[in-house]
């Protein structure tokens, strides 16, 4: 049997990526009465710098670091820091349902981004499985949250464009790290794009969050909060950088729709959520999708795969 080539190193990464973004509600959700947003990004944002900052610093001290890197994350890390702060803000306009519903809407932007700016990307036009990966993403995505009940709420005019406007720029992110930072190795662009977001949300959380709160957390749980860090911001994005040098943006976007499917099945076993029949064909149905997006990349990407 001939099977199709894909790209198993980005293949992998992306779905290393996809389960560290699963687990970040999960955490996040556990702090919810201890910590707001605003801190709770700006703290776990420097602490990822710090992890990735180390080893950047032995190489740097070894001449082994582009310096090109310092001018070209700027676009990156205006577009992440943007992002990451009306994601912040969203929750004040919109119930969390309704914030994840629009958030996902980051994926149309960016495949819409990445066939402007990328070539290879556009073939995907042609392509019959991504189409097919790309609605059986969306039609179980939909049904999970319909299914969930997460459309109630009052969906107001500034939560919805707060909403769009992160989707927005997330997805823009990663069509920006393919862009800008091609040739620079994941590591050390990000450890510079997570310093430079760094000092941006720390002032924002200085003036909008709440950081003496932190004083309050007890030792296991400073803990949870620097394993959350490092698997939902310092690893999850190192290894999403990998995935769209070899997969591409517009099928590591689509993937991306697995996150919440992910983070219902963590929060069966973790917080006892119950899901219905529905929920969990719903479900099958993204798995189905984000096996036709995978597939797909034999399209466009058969003359870069070893």
């Amino acid at each position: 049997m001939n099977w199709p080539k894909i790209h198993l190193k980005g293949t992998f990464y992306l779905l290393l990526a996809i389960a560290c973004w699963g687990t970040v509600p999960l955490f996040l959700r556990s702090f919810i009465h201890e910590i707001d947003a605003w801190t709770a990004n700006g703290f776990r944002y420097p602490f990822s710098a710090l992890f990735w900052g180390i080893p950047f610093f032995f190489f740097w001290r070894r001449g082994k670091v582009d310096p090109r890197v310092y001018g070209l994350v700027i676009v990156p890390t205006l577009i992440n820091l943007f992002s990451q702060s009306l994601w912040a803000l969203a929750p004040y306009y919109l119930t969390p349902g309704l914030q994840m519903f629009f958030g996902q809407a980051s994926v149309l932007f960016g495949i819409a981004a990445s066939f402007l700016l990328f070539q290879d990307e556009l073939q995907l036009i042609y392509s019959k499985a991504f189409w097919a990966g790309i609605c059986l993403c969306i039609l179980g995505f939909i049904g999970m949250n319909v299914l969930k009940g997460n459309f109630q709420g009052q969906l107001t005019g500034i939560g919805l464009a707060i909403i769009l406007a992160q989707s927005f720029f997330m997805g823009l992110y990663g069509v920006s790290v393919r862009y800008y930072l091609r040739g620079i190795p994941p590591w050390i662009s990000f450890a510079v794009i997570c310093f430079y977001t760094s000092v941006g949300l720390v002032t924002l959380m200085l003036f909008l969050g709440e950081p003496s709160r932190l004083g309050t957390l007890s030792a296991g749980r400073w803990v949870v909060l620097c394993i959350s860090s490092v698997i939902g911001i310092a690893l999850a994005h190192v290894f999403f950088y990998h995935a769209i040098m070899h997969v591409g943006v517009s099928i590591s976007n689509g993937v991306k729709l697995l996150m919440p499917f992910l983070t219902a099945i963590g929060s069966y076993f973790l917080f006892q959520e119950v899901f219905s029949l529905g929920q969990w064909l719903s479900g099958v149905l993204i798995l189905l999708g984000a096996g036709m997006l995978l597939y797909s990349q034999h399209v466009f990407f058969q003359e870069r795969l070893p």
